[in-house]
Order: structure tokens, then sequence, then C-alpha cells
């Protein structure tokens, strides 16, 4: 039990695999605590402190470990007056959304870490405004952040039912019965592009693929490299396979925009014109199939919107992380034997969750109530412990 900062100290390096929180939101609550977050009177104070105490929680992060950081917004409540008027410009004006969590979130990708989603939680049960000038609010951001771009992350876990089925599709491209879109319109045709409709409109064909071709990106990388070993040039390289410069160039390109992979006839004569090594032979491989779309078998990846209720609060808990938020969090993102950190506790869903999925749990609050609540209810201690803090 303590301060974020203080507490977050005791912890060893790297050795939290996921963190699933929700800390104070800025200009909401008193929780009646000396020093709380959430009471700072600028927002950017707000923001240094949540940036101070995530660098402990990057400290603490295992070098594949992530963050699921959950903050609502508030609207300011004040009127700054400048020579004794309201400014004209700026956000500190009574009314405005204050956008804190992206500026949280802004201010943490400038300190270090990677923010990989910004997911939506759609309260699917939030309370009506009785405001008569803007919308009711009733969804939250949750951000994804990690400590690089190669982190643990399990989605198959958390892959939902697809609504197509395969097989439909497919007994209709073999019946020859389908009744695709641009039946009868040929101008649509070519618009159509995507594998089920190749296989609805024209019928299952066979087709060559690289299912596991690396990124363009990484190969135009490893070409690049090639090429110049090789002290040649890509106009060189475009005049030995006879294609146009500026077709040719996007295989070398690293960037995501313009870089394209080789069709597989062009790769072949890359390796040899390049001397090129047996590093991608595999990813490069071709194989035959049929153009028919197939789901993953585990069903399809679940988005950035969750559709969650709103927790019920109580007496001793005002907001409470709903159950369904972070088991869906933890599925992804904690291990197997995992440990997930929480440095803003509060009832400890997190904790709860992560303990029930098999993990470990390290839990920060300033209030000795929630930790010593939190810790009865789950059978670490006996309700009738003398006081641990």
């Amino acid at each position: 039990m303590g301060d974020a900062v203080d507490s977050l100290a005791k912890v060893p390096d790297g050795s939290i695999n996921t963190v699933v929180t929700s800390p104070p939101y800025w200009a909401v609550r008193d929780y009646g605590h000396d020093g709380q977050l959430g009471l700072e009177a600028e927002v950017d104070d707000y923001v240094d402190r949540l940036v101070k105490i995530f660098r402990e929680v990057h400290r603490t992060l295992a070098d594949d470990g992530s963050v699921w950081l959950n903050i609502g917004d508030s609207y300011f409540g004040k009127t700054i007056t400048v020579n004794g008027r309201p400014p004209r410009t700026g956000w500190k004006r009574n009314k405005q959304l204050t956008l804190v969590p992206f500026r949280v979130a802004l201010a943490l990708q400038e300190d270090g870490w990677w923010v990989r989603n910004t997911a939506v939680w759609h309260k699917t049960n939030a309370m009506p405004a009785s405001m008569r000038d803007r919308l009711t609010n009733s969804w939250e951001p949750v951000f994804l952040l990690t400590k690089s771009d190669r982190y643990y992350f399990d989605l198959d876990s958390i892959r939902v039912p697809h609504k197509t089925s395969d097989e439909v599709e497919r007994k209709r491209a073999e019946s020859g019965s389908a009744k695709g879109k641009a039946q009868d319109r040929p101008e649509l045709r070519q618009w159509l592009n995507s594998p089920r409709h190749r296989a609805t409109i024209d019928g299952i064909k066979e087709v060559e693929r690289r299912p596991n071709a690396p990124e363009a990106v990484e190969l135009a990388g490893y070409l690049r490299g090639a090429l110049k070993e090789k002290k040649k040039s890509i106009g060189w390289v475009a005049e030995q396979l006879g294609l146009p410069f500026e077709r040719t160039r996007h295989y070398f390109r690293t960037d995501k925009i313009g870089s394209r992979l080789p069709p597989p006839e062009v790769w072949e004569q890359l390796k040899e014109l390049l001397d090129l090594d047996t590093q991608y032979d595999e990813a490069m491989a071709v194989e035959l199939g049929d153009n028919v779309f197939r789901n993953h078998p585990k069903g399809r990846n679940p988005g950035d919107v969750l559709r969650i209720p709103v927790a019920a609060s109580s007496s001793n808990h005002f907001a409470v992380m709903p159950r369904q938020l972070a088991e869906f969090a933890l599925k992804a993102t904690l291990p197997k034997n995992g440990s997930c950190l929480d440095p803003f506790m509060g009832s400890g869903t997190s904790g709860r969750v992560a303990r029930q999925l098999g993990g470990r749990f390290v839990g920060v609050d300033v209030n000795a109530d929630y930790m010593t609540e939190y810790l009865v209810d789950s059978g670490i201690i006996s309700p009738d412990t003398e006081t641990l803090w």
C-alpha cells in the first residue's frame, strides 16, 4: 500500500508481463486521500505525474510486456480570465472537453512507449445525460501500450465467431448458381476483387499464393543490402529484368506506402541477378490453391470496439473496472503463469481475473481499506487479521 512510484520501486526489473489499470480520472472524484492522483490544479501536472509513474511501470515490465490503460475524459469547469476577460481561444474555457486521455497517451508516446491501439470501451448501459447541448458520453478509450514493436499477444484467445460460413460460399461457387453482385453487370466486375467475390462470381479457380511471405519493407531492406554488395543500381536491375524503373524500384523501397513484394517470377530473377542466399527461400515459396476466401478457423479478430456494460458501483468503490474488460485484456496479454500489475488497483478486478486465469498479481493503492478488502475477498488473509498497514 502507498504511493504508486514508491511502491513500484520495490518491484524487480522486468518481472511483470502485463498491466491492466484505470487510474483516477482528472478532476472527477475526490477519494479523500492526501496527495491522491486526479486532484491536480492543472492537467499538465496530472499528465506529468502519470508519466513518472509509468516510467516505473516501464522498468518493471518484461521486454515483451504490455499495458492496457483506461482513462476517462472530463470537461473543463473553470473560466480563466485574461485581462479580466475569458480567453477567446484555447481549451481552458468552461465546457471544453479536456481530451485528457489523449494528452496522456501522447506524453507516454513521447516518453518511449509504443501506442498500439486505442480501443473503444462502448458502455452499453451508459447513464443518460441531462445536458441539452451535447451528446451523452457512452465510451472511453483503452490504450494498448508496449515497450517495443515486438510483444506477447494471444489474438486467438479473444477471437469471436464468424458471421458467414465458408461452407455456404463454397457450395454457392461449386453449384454454379451464385448470384453475384456483378451478374449481368460487367462494368462492376473489376471492382469486386475480394477473394470471396471472385469465388462467387467467377467460380473456383486455381491460384498461386505465398502465405508465409515477409513484409514488403523487410524484403526490400534485404534486397537493398544485396544490391549494395553487388555494387549495382536499381536502374541496372530494371534493365536486366526488362521492366520499367518505376515498377522495379518498388521492390527496393523500405517505406510501407511504396514497398511491394516482387511477383514469383521476378523474385526468381532477382535471386539470380543479385546472387541471393537461401534466407527467404522458404518464406517466398509459392503454393497452389483455390481462390475461395477462408475464415480463420478460430474466429475473427474482435476489432477495437469493446461493447461492455459498466460495472455496478458500491459504497466502497465508486468506479469499478468491469470484469469483462479485464478478462478481454488479460486473455490477450497474460502468458501462462504470468504476472499482472495494477498500480491503481481499487477494487482489484484485474487481480481477481488474473488469478482466476492462473496468473500472479501485484496491486498498489493508496487506500488501505481497498487493499484489505481485496486480500480478504481473495482468501489471502482472514477477516479477523490485524491491520497490515
